[in-house]
């Protein structure tokens, strides 16, 4: 059976692929190295985006199963089983399945440690259906007297079925029996999750709350969901909360918001140069395919039929190179994206799995075509209606035809690309929640200022080059004008990548610097903290057992105060709640106050009744300075009058301050999250802490940290949530800089008979290779300063963007070192690269009949 396509058989649209791989097996290998690079690293950065949210989703959906709704506690203290065996039997209630979550560290023999979420449930839970919990072992869910671990997490300590290792929680160390490890036949993907899962009155002993629960997991009768909501918020009385079983995707897509946009903002600019590198590879290509065309043309081809071909060629070119930037995209899934966010951890139920969906893979395999089929198509517009079918024959400079590029040309997209630019601020400006889309643009722009930057170069440096006598920049230029197009297609690479690595690696920076001010102001109330020792924020309480009049009893100690906090949920947002004692030196950081007056608000909050938000939760919640806020406590509700109005203070979906006295009695506890430590004048921190440290005693889960070690720890905890974008900027540098040093060798070999020719002019070697490399460096000087220049400007408006729309600190300073490391990267491998095609194409010889291939 013969298949054809407009009259086109399968079989001869193959063999003209295979000529043009025999003939032009090079460009076409460029071509789709570059479209492979732009999938790979959209692939990646999806990857990681949506494995962060889809893992949590399958652990959410996993455990609750058939449950739509949710009874949930407002503090990690829980509430009375008693309320939640009442609700279970509430009208509407089909079926109900008790859960308490708690945070706890796992130490082994060797001192390995790791952080998980214990999870303590009942038989019930296997009830409702879930995909991971009906799944344990024959039967269903079969809890034994241990902790049940995945995989994943025993293999990171080192522990087997059957052994005890040391669980801290609540301020104690315990030792505990790993009831049994869940591999990927039991519990599927899980089997690489943080948590842990036992018993639960096994869990309720461990962390020291003994007839709690934190969650009530509800499967209502059919048709009886508002019923059974109504009946659930009637005994909850305003104490507890009833959302949605699954609510807790939505409050970790709020907070993980920021980091995917960022990411999401590279992937596009990946996919940008990817096009860029193919459409530059394939420049290399245009006139001989133009003359192919012309040629197919007069043999009596019709368009579609020439269409046909050329689209052919670009179905196979773009899908290989899609599937090998898939598999290459999926290796840096694993190696250089594959870590789990610590700042996240702690408060969401999250795994390591990767997961790759389905809408992944079609938009990478979907934007390599696309963007193959840009690339390749040009020559087909020799097809349109009035043109002479042989016209590349009758162009000047055939041999160069599609090279260059007319004055009015690169105007017309120089005013096109300023107009661009200006709609991209205007963006930015009016709508600051657009500007990533503002970024693409400005991406964009960045190409679009190459040509006319371009032809102003060339015309400045040639009358340069006359007042230089002996130099090669006059051959350099004049090489130059004869590769126009190509040679603006290699700059635009280079600037496009430096924009992106500019001005993401610029905000970046300057989040740092804002995250580490914050926290060194915030931990600065004390001299020792004494905590739990997690990756928490201060949120996790402990059970303090007179270990302030202990420790306040010792010779190095002046005072001791109890900092209290935790998480809040209100509305769509995970709130941080930081309570301080009156006593604290400081309440409000000074470099995070947005609004309001610092010594007016700090008395405010020191008199109790009075609360700073952030300025996220503030234009969420339309508050201004004095207004009151209530907030969902677990005695009822708490309301406050703002004081002032902060950043973030680090934590994406904001924060509050208050006094620990209204948190106290708003949140019926006197367990502190931390005991801040003073030390008498002349103590030095390393003799306090181990002062500290005995009064604590052997047995105690509780870690002493100086002020410095303290310090060190928030530093690292706020540089590890942001660390995949300083991956993905650097490997961006590099693949382009590569990618480009590629572009530009394989331009460099394509020219032997041109250097044949100068070399019968009289040049030797040593002059073409230097010739050769300053036309490397002149493409690149106009594409990276370009880029720079954009990415400058790009960085000054995503810091706008951190401050107005995500609430983030981020001061804004010029970040001259990481604009140096762009330029110096993308330069350096580039010359380097291409130095040694340049070198062999130099030493070409002076070959009449070279000359005249």
């Amino acid at each position: 059976m013969r298949v054809t396509i407009f009259g086109m058989r399968m079989g001869a649209l193959g063999r003209f692929y295979r000529w043009r791989l025999r003939e032009h097996g090079m460009q076409e290998a460029l071509a789709a190295a570059g479209i492979a690079i732009g999938v790979a690293l959209v692939f990646g950065v999806l990857i990681a985006n949506t494995s962060l949210t889809a893992s949590a989703r399958q652990i959410v959906s996993g455990l609750q199963g058939r449950a739509r709704v949710q009874l949930a506690a407002r503090s990690s203290d829980g509430f009375p089983a008693r309320l939640a065996e009442r609700a279970a039997h509430a009208p509407g209630v089909l079926r109900a399945a008790p859960a308490l979550r708690g945070n706890v560290a796992l130490v082994a023999a060797d001192g390995r440690r790791v952080s998980i979420q214990l999870f303590g449930v009942t038989q019930a839970l296997a009830e409702l259906g879930g995909k991971q919990t009906r799944d344990f072992g024959p039967g269903g869910l079969r809890l034994s007297t241990g902790i049940a671990l995945p995989s994943g997490i025993a293999d990171a300590i080192g522990v087997h079925g059957g052994q005890r290792v040391t669980l801290i929680a609540d301020g104690h160390a315990r030792r505990v029996l790993i009831g049994s490890v869940l591999g990927a036949n039991t519990i599927g993907l899980l089997a690489q999750s943080p948590l842990g899962i036992a018993p639960l009155d096994v869990v309720q002993k461990l962390l020291n709350k003994p007839g709690r629960v934190t969650h009530l997991l509800v499967q209502p009768r059919p048709g009886a969901d508002q019923q059974a909501a109504r009946e659930l918020r009637r005994i909850a009385n305003g104490r507890l909360s009833v959302r949605p079983a699954d609510d807790e995707l939505q409050l970790l897509a709020v907070t993980a918001q920021p980091n995917d946009q960022a990411s999401t903002l590279f992937a596009a600019l990946s996919a940008m140069v990817g096009v860029l590198l193919a459409l530059n590879a394939m420049l290399l290509t245009i006139p001989e395919r133009r003359r192919f065309v012309a040629e197919l043309s007069t043999q009596g081809f019709e368009p579609r039929q020439v269409l046909t071909i050329l689209a052919f060629e670009a179905v196979l070119l773009g899908t290989t190179a899609s599937l090998v930037g898939l598999l290459l995209g999926d290796v840096l899934s694993r190696t250089l994206f594959d870590q789990v966010p610590t700042y996240l951890a702690f408060a969401f139920p999250i795994g390591t799995q990767r997961v790759i969906t389905s809408e992944t893979v079609a938009l990478a395999l979907g934007g390599g075509l696309l963007a193959t089929f840009a690339a390749t198509l040009p020559p087909a517009l020799d097809l349109r209606a009035g043109r002479p079918i042989d016209a590349v024959f009758r162009e000047t400079g055939a041999s160069d035809a599609g090279e260059g590029m007319p004055a009015r040309t690169a105007r017309v997209i120089l005013a096109g690309a300023v107009a661009i630019a200006l709609a991209a601020t205007a963006m930015a400006l009016l709508r600051p929640a657009l500007t990533m889309q503002a970024g693409l643009a400005l991406a964009l722009v960045c190409v679009g200022l190459i040509p006319a930057a371009f032809l102003g170069a060339a015309h400045l440096l040639a009358r340069v080059s006359r007042r230089i006598p002996g130099s090669m920049l006059p051959v350099a230029v004049m090489e130059l004008r004869a590769t126009t197009t190509r040679s603006i297609a290699l700059a635009g690479v280079g600037a496009v990548a430096v924009f992106g690595s500019v001005s993401v690696e610029g905000g970046h920076h300057d989040l740092v610097h804002g995250l580490d001010q914050s926290f060194g102001e915030y931990l600065a109330t004390a001299d020792l903290w004494v905590t739990t020792g997690g990756d928490d924020l201060t949120t996790e309480s402990f059970d303090a057992d007179g270990l302030p009049r202990r420790i306040a009893r010792l010779p190095e100690v002046a005072a001791v105060r109890s900092y209290q906090g935790g998480l809040l949920d209100v509305g769509d947002r995970r709130l941080w709640i930081v309570a301080r004692p009156a006593a604290d030196r400081r309440f409000i950081p000074p470099s995070q106050l947005r609004a309001g007056d610092l010594d007016l608000a700090t008395a405010r909050l020191r008199r109790g009744g009075w609360t700073t938000v952030s300025d996220v939760l503030a234009r969420h919640e339309q508050l201004r300075l004095g207004d009151r806020l209530t907030l969902p406590t677990p005695t009822g509700s708490l309301t406050l009058r703002v004081a002032a109005i902060t950043t973030n203070l680090g934590w994406p979906p904001g924060g509050i301050i208050l006094n620990a006295a209204d948190y106290r009695r708003a949140w019926g506890t006197v367990r502190p999250a931390a005991l801040e430590v003073d030390l008498r004048p002349g103590v030095p921190p390393a003799e306090g802490q181990r002062a500290v440290a005995q009064a604590l005693g052997p047995s105690s889960g509780l870690r002493v940290q100086t002020l410095a070690e303290r310090t060190a720890q928030y530093e690292r905890l706020s540089r590890q949530g942001l660390t995949g974008l300083t991956q993905i900027s650097t490997l961006l540098l590099i693949t382009a800089a590569l990618a480009v040093a590629a572009a530009l060798g394989a331009a460099v070999w394509q020219r032997r008979a041109r250097f044949a020719a100068l070399k019968l002019q009289g040049f030797d070697e040593w002059q073409l290779w230097r010739s050769l490399l300053l036309e490397g460096a002149i493409v690149l000087t106009i594409g990276c300063l370009v880029g720079a220049t954009l990415g400058v400007y790009g960085h000054a408006l995503l810091n706008r963007y951190l401050q107005q729309t995500t609430g983030f600190p981020a001061p804004f300073s010029l970040a001259g070192v990481e604009l140096l490391t762009a330029l110096g990267l993308v330069a350096g491998i580039t010359l380097i690269v291409v130095g040694l095609p340049g070198w062999m194409a130099a030493r070409v010889p002076a070959h009449p009949q070279l000359h005249e291939q």
